[in-house]
C-alpha cells in the first residue's frame, strides 16, 4: 500500500508538468506561424495587374496608393473616389506630407484595362504637381 501513497503523491505534486508540453506546443506554432506567415495589407477591390520582366521593387512604401478595377472604380488610401476628385485629394496628401520631395504614389490598375482609360487618371495626377508615380507590376513572361 505505500506504493499507491508514492505514486499518487507524486501525481498530485507533479500537476503542473503535465501542461508544459502544451505550451512547448503552442509557441512552437506562434514561431511556425510568425516565419511562414506574411501579414500584408490587402487591396480594396480585386485587382490584377499587368506582367512585367522589370524584378526591382521599390524600396519604401508609396506615401498614396491608388487602386483601379477593370470596372473603372477607383480607390485612393483604401477610399473610393471620383476620377474628378483625385486633384484635390493628392494636392492634400502632397501638401501634408513631412518631405515633400519623397512623396510619390504608387498606381495599381487592372491587367486589362487598356492605356485609353487610364489616361484620365494619369493626367489628373500631373495637375496635382506630382512627379513622382509608379505603376505596379507582377512578375511575369511580360508581352
Amino acid at each position: 500500500m505505500n506504493i499507491d501513497r508514492k505514486f499518487i503523491a507524486q501525481r498530485d505534486a507533479g500537476s503542473d508538468n503535465s501542461v508544459i508540453p502544451l505550451i512547448n506546443v503552442v509557441f512552437l506554432m506562434l514561431i511556425f506561424f510568425m516565419v511562414a506567415g506574411q501579414i500584408q495589407k490587402s487591396d480594396p477591390i480585386q485587382v490584377n495587374p499587368p506582367n512585367s520582366i522589370n524584378e526591382t521593387r521599390p524600396e519604401n512604401d508609396p506615401d498614396a496608393m491608388i487602386v483601379m478595377g477593370a470596372n473603372g472604380d477607383i480607390y485612393l488610401n483604401d477610399d473610393l473616389v471620383q476620377l474628378e476628385n483625385i486633384e484635390q485629394n493628392l494636392t492634400g496628401l502632397f501638401e501634408g506630407s513631412s518631405d515633400p520631395e519623397a512623396f510619390w504614389v504608387q498606381i495599381k490598375a487592372d491587367g486589362d484595362l487598356d492605356i485609353a482609360s487610364l489616361r484620365p487618371l494619369f493626367s489628373a495626377i500631373r495637375r496635382s504637381g506630382l512627379t513622382k508615380v509608379s505603376v505596379a507590376t507582377q512578375l511575369g513572361q511580360g508581352s
